[in-house]
C-alpha cells in the first residue's frame, strides 16, 4: 500500500464542494436545533457536558439532514471520473478497488468526528468536559421537555457521556461507511442513478415515523438511535453486540461484492452517468 497515493486520494476527494455543502448543512441544522439547548442551560444558570450529539441526532428532521449530507458527500461513488480510469491502469483493477473501500472507511470515520465536533461546539458556551449527566440532560429526560429531540432517562443510566459518545462516534462511522458502500457497489452494477435511489429509500427508512418498526428495522440506519437500542431485557430493540456485528457483516459482504464487479468489469463501456 503506497501511503504518500492513499493521502493524496483522500485529501483530493475530500477536499470538494460536496463537503462544504455537507458542512454548512450540518452546522445550520446544528444551530437551529440546539437553540433550546442552550436556552434551557442558561434558564437554569448551569452547564452540562458537551455530549448531545447522541440525543439530537434522534430529531428526525436532522437526522434527514445527517443523511442527505452522506449522500451529497458519496454521490461521486463509484469514483470512476475520466482521471481515474489512469489510476486504474497504474495500480491494477483490485489495488484500485481496495483503496476505495479504504476510503469510504476513513473518510466515514473523519465525517462521524466531524459531526461530533460540530455538536459539541454548537453548544460550547452551555458545556463542561464532564463525564456525568448534569441538571440540564437530567431535568429533560424527567420533565419530557425536548432539545429539538427525546432525552432517555434510559439512555443516562445505561451509559457515561464519554462512552456513549464513543459508541455513536463508532456506530455513525459503520452506518456512513454503509452508505458510500451501498452507493459504491449499486454504482458498479447498476445505472448510477438507480444505485443513488434504491441507497436513499435505505437510509430514509428510520426516517419515515408512519412505517412499522419491522419494516425501518430493516435500514442499517435505524441504529444510529440511542432511543432504539436495547436496554436490558427489551427484546424488541437490537443490542450493541447484535449492531456491531450486522454492520459488519454488512460492510463485509458489500466489499467483496464490489472487488468481484471490479475483477470483471468491461472498464471500456463504463461511463458516468
Amino acid at each position: 500500500m503506497n501511503v504518500r497515493a492513499e493521502l493524496d486520494t483522500f485529501i483530493h476527494r475530500i477536499c470538494s464542494l460536496r463537503s462544504v455543502t455537507l458542512l454548512v448543512a450540518w452546522i445550520c441544522m446544528l444551530d437551529i436545533t440546539l437553540g433550546a439547548f442552550r436556552d434551557e442551560a442558561a434558564a437554569l444558570g448551569v452547564k452540562d457536558t458537551f455530549v448531545v450529539l447522541p440525543f439530537v441526532q434522534t430529531d428526525m428532521y436532522f437526522s434527514k439532514v445527517i443523511l442527505l449530507g452522506v449522500l451529497c458527500f458519496y454521490s461521486n461513488a463509484p469514483f470512476m471520473e475520466k482521471g481515474e480510469m489512469y489510476a486504474v491502469l497504474r495500480t491494477g483493477r483490485n489495488r484500485w478497488g481496495r483503496r476505495n473501500i479504504r476510503y469510504i472507511f476513513f473518510s466515514s470515520f473523519f465525517l462521524s468526528l466531524c459531526l461530533a465536533f460540530l455538536s459539541s461546539l454548537t453548544i460550547a458556551p452551555a458545556a463542561t468536559w464532564s463525564n456525568a449527566w448534569g441538571t440540564v440532560y437530567h431535568t429533560l429526560s424527567v420533565t419530557g421537555s425536548t432539545i429539538g429531540a427525546y432525552i432517555s432517562g434510559k439512555t443516562l443510566t445505561a451509559f457515561a457521556p464519554f462512552e456513549l459518545l464513543a459508541h455513536i462516534i463508532a456506530i455513525d462511522s459503520l452506518v456512513f461507511a454503509c452508505i458510500g458502500m451501498l452507493l459504491y457497489v449499486l454504482g458498479l452494477y447498476l445505472p448510477r442513478i438507480w444505485g443513488y435511489l434504491i441507497t436513499i429509500v435505505i437510509a430514509f427508512l428510520p426516517t419515515m415515523e408512519w412505517m412499522p418498526y419491522d419494516i425501518q428495522y430493516i435500514s442499517p440506519c435505524s441504529w444510529m438511535y440511542p432511543s432504539q437500542w436495547r436496554y436490558g431485557q427489551d427484546i424488541d430493540y437490537p443490542s450493541l453486540t447484535y449492531i456491531y456485528t450486522a454492520l459488519f457483516l454488512l460492510l463485509l459482504l458489500l466489499g467483496w461484492a464490489g472487488q468481484a464487479k471490479i475483477s470483471r468489469a468491461a472498464w471500456g463501456n463504463q461511463e458516468e452517468t
